[in-house]
């Protein structure tokens, strides 16, 4: 900073009046122009769900069951997760639920389901 400070104590000696900017302004500068870009997405996880084939002909599931879900996935393994079933085929489920943010859809055997019960949703 010291050609900033003689060129204020020349301006000061020349007579004119002292500039008067904060520490930030200083510091900062000039902004540079701001150019705006779309916003970045992630990738989905590398882990992904290990599922079964598809039946040929599932039920469509009526009030979407809330269930736990225990799916097997390709590199952390066997996770549990909260879940709904979209469709069913006697011992086969078809289920969505999310995973590190990504909502993901899987056929599984039933004996990977629990129940799990909702609070009533009320008045708050």
């Amino acid at each position: 900073m010291p050609n900033f400070v003689s060129w204020c104590r020349s301006a000061l000696a020349r007579g004119l009046r002292p500039l008067r900017l904060s520490a930030a302004a200083v510091i900062i500068g000039v902004m540079p122009d701001y150019r705006w870009a779309p916003p970045i997405h992630p990738d989905p996880p590398e882990d992904q769900p290990l599922g079964i084939d598809a039946p040929p002909a599932p039920d469509r599931v009526s009030g979407f069951p809330a269930v736990w879900v225990e799916v097997e996935f390709t590199r952390s393994g066997r996770q549990r997760s909260p879940g709904l079933v979209e469709q069913a085929d006697g011992d086969v489920v078809y289920v969505q639920f999310v995973h590190m943010g990504f909502p993901l859809h899987v056929w599984l055997p039933i004996d990977r389901l629990r129940k799990r019960s909702l609070r009533p949703q009320g008045r708050r």
